[in-house]
């Protein structure tokens, strides 16, 4: 089999010729000893879901022009930005300070700290809630071409606009549960308007010539679970705008893939019913609630559960690779029978993550073990 062949029967819930394994290697981790493998794996190996242009989302679902300008910079210590979203209902700012040790040096430099979000007062919402929204336009073409140079070494995945999770990674987190109590009303209006657009832009590209069905991604459920919400606020403040979503991509053959880290297991059913495909990475405990086996029992049939190796693990100083072995043994009896199931980390599926270089080089080994445990356990 090849790679796409290989996922989408794991996502029939049959068994292909051996246990999907998605992995990357993390930028910041090029050059280091042991990167070239995993590299030379992910090209000719890896089974991955690889990201297309698909809907230009503009910035929370409005057109926008962005700038962002240095304000502060002092050499050896810290950068800091201004980041400007201009929209027709004017101007979202924030602002991020930027380590030198991530923008220079061992570090990652996509990582930085958030001194103003982009939404945060009442008066940013309501001008999201007021805006005229349109169908948002599908890049046909940059798809198509997207999905011909994958051909058959991957499943093609694009962005879903998120409306909530995208409220929430663009404003204080605290702020938006908040305006749920004391604001509900404005809330609601924000939901019902974005998640209208959604649905409209998506059922537009019914009938459209695309070379492979949409799979959606989405990186939002994580923050609406413990310890941030309970079921009786899912159910209110997810469920129904969510599965309006999921209906109308299925409504046109596609599938919504959600990342989701943390407690999520208790969710699992709820996910399904609302119409979610597939779920990574569901983090086993300590850092989740999730057993692979008892997932697979619930819900191994209605979802592609992607995932179970903690890589959390990696760069502690103590973990061992017999430890890794048995880990990836573990995961691949609880969760590859009968198929529906990828292996893969729960961090991201990067391997090479780490502030240092020697976090990063350990990162790279535990990505070397689990392929050597994968070898030895992944063939059904």
């Amino acid at each position: 089999m090849n790679t796409k062949e290989r996922l989408l029967t794991a996502w029939k819930f049959q068994e292909p010729d051996r246990v999907p394994l998605e992995m990357f290697l993390s930028p910041s981790a090029q050059g280091l000893p042991g990167a070239d493998a995993i590299l030379d794996f992910q090209k000719n190996e890896a089974d991955n879901f690889l990201g297309v242009h698909g809907f230009d989302w503009g910035f929370l679902g409005l057109d926008a022009t962005y700038r962002e300008e240095v304000i502060e910079d002092v050499p050896g210590q810290f950068t800091r930005k201004r980041r400007i979203h201009t929209t027709a209902v004017g101007e979202f700012t924030a602002v991020t300070k930027h380590t030198y040790e991530d923008l220079h040096g061992e570090g990652d430099p996509g990582d930085f700290h958030w001194e103003r979000r982009y939404v945060e007062t009442l008066d940013d919402l309501q001008r999201l809630v007021k805006a005229d929204r349109q169908r948002r336009p599908f890049r046909l073409a940059e798809y198509n071409r997207g999905c011909a140079d994958i051909g058959v070494r991957g499943v093609p995945i694009t962005g879903l606009f998120h409306p909530l999770g995208l409220l929430v990674r663009n404003s204080n987190i605290e702020e938006v549960y908040l305006w749920m109590l004391s604001e509900p009303e404005l809330m609601e209006a924000f939901l019902a308007c974005c998640t209208e657009q959604v649905c409209d832009s998506i059922q537009a590209i019914k009938g459209a010539a695309l070379a492979d069905p949409l799979v959606f991604k989405t990186h939002a459920l994580e923050m609406f679970i413990p310890p941030w919400l309970g079921q009786e606020q899912f159910r209110k403040w997810i469920f129904p705008y969510d599965q309006q979503v999921n209906d109308a991509i299925h409504a046109i053959g596609g599938r919504h893939f959600a990342h989701c880290h943390g407690n999520s297991g208790a969710f699992l059913e709820r996910f399904a019913d609302m119409g979610i495909d597939a779920v990574d990475p569901l983090e086993p405990p300590p850092y989740g609630d999730n057993i692979l086996a008892d997932a697979k029992q619930r819900v191994g049939r209605r979802m592609l559960l992607c995932g179970n190796i903690p890589s959390q693990l990696f760069p502690m100083e103590s973990t061992t690779m017999k430890e890794i072995r048995e880990l990836v043994k573990q995961a691949i009896e609880d969760g590859a029978p009968g198929g529906g199931f990828t292996l893969r980390t729960t961090g991201s599926a990067h391997v090479g993550n780490g502030k240092t270089n020697a976090q990063k080089i350990k990162s790279i080994e535990c990505g070397l073990a689990i392929i050597d445990a994968w070898r030895e356990f992944g063939k059904y």
